[in-house]
């Protein structure tokens, strides 16, 4: 019996954990929106990354010792990451509170594409003509979304809060991807998740203390719990553990495609689930996101080939 460390899925079995990752980020999305008027944001965030953290400390306690020193080497990133993480989750938490789930889960489905930005701007990565335009491209479907292809609303600003939180947690989580690689690959992979959770959920603690005492508490009920230990669990946890196992067999050039259907199952959620409606707007504006994606993707291919 491998250990889930050493665990290397078949072909198959990989694009089926890839499809399923995508299928988990955008439950999350739906349920976060589902629930935002029984779960307050933040501490809703706060419990379902510490509770990612206590359960992968089972799993690690083990090696912690040994990781001592790397650990307190690198804390100063460990808390970056934690923040960017967790913190972002917690902005489109909020996020949702004010905009449609549709509208958050096809503004996340940008991320591949503005993540080339943070990594120009942190590791000096070349930007190619066809990366910029189709940046341009992505940011141009988003602004489509947010202003409901409605010139008016594009040119007096007056965009809905919650598309802008979005469009916030997802520049968050761009950070994060493009500078997770300077943590230490002697941490290993499951250490790693544990100290980011673990410090990602610190992080939000001071905001969910405030939270509580000035706006609304947690509430302590089955149902909360419930929703909790999903998100926790099943979307963070088993999330995350599929997508690193599938990397192993597909790589991460043919996986990151498979996040193009993080809108299509959270649009499908969303207008099943909670009765939300797709307009013409969404889908003009989802084609240039999905436009920018393929250009950034094929662009970066093209010229790691050449290289």
């Amino acid at each position: 019996m491998k250990s889930p460390a050493k665990f290397k899925p078949t072909p198959v079995v990989a694009y089926i954990f890839v499809a399923g990752t995508a299928f988990l980020f955008a439950t999350s999305t739906v349920i976060q929106r589902g629930v935002h008027e029984d779960l307050p944001p933040v501490g809703a965030t706060f419990w379902r990354w510490f509770l990612a953290a206590i359960v992968l400390l089972l799993i690690v306690w083990r090696e912690l010792p040994s990781k001592r020193a790397l650990i307190k080497e690198n804390w100063h990133l460990i808390l970056l990451l934690g923040f960017l993480l967790v913190g972002s989750s917690a902005v489109l938490f909020l996020g949702l509170n004010f905009t449609t789930a549709i509208n958050g889960s096809l503004i996340n489905a940008s991320q591949p594409a503005l993540t080339v930005l943070p990594a120009w701007l942190l590791s000096r990565d070349r930007i190619t003509t066809g990366q910029s335009i189709g940046i341009l491209a992505a940011l141009g479907g988003i602004f489509v979304m947010v202003s409901q292809g409605n010139l008016v609303v594009l040119l007096a600003l007056e965009f809905n809060v919650g598309d802008i939180m979005a469009l916030v947690a997802v520049l968050g989580w761009a950070i994060y991807a493009t500078s997770l690689h300077r943590l230490p690959a002697e941490l290993g992979f499951a250490v790693t998740l544990f100290v980011i959770f673990l410090a990602g959920s610190l992080s939000v603690l001071p905001f969910y203390i405030i939270e509580s005492a000035f706006f609304r508490p947690m509430p302590l009920s089955v149902s909360a719990a419930g929703i909790i230990a999903f998100l926790g669990i099943v979307t963070s946890l088993g999330g995350m553990a599929m997508w690193n196992a599938a990397l192993r067999t597909v790589g991460p050039n043919r996986a990151t495609i498979f996040l193009n259907l993080v809108p299509v199952f959270g649009v499908s959620l969303a207008i099943i689930f909670l009765g939300e409606q797709l307009f013409v707007y969404h889908l003009a504006g989802a084609g240039l996101v999905g436009l920018g994606i393929v250009m950034v993707v094929s662009r970066s291919r093209r010229r790691s080939e050449n290289e």
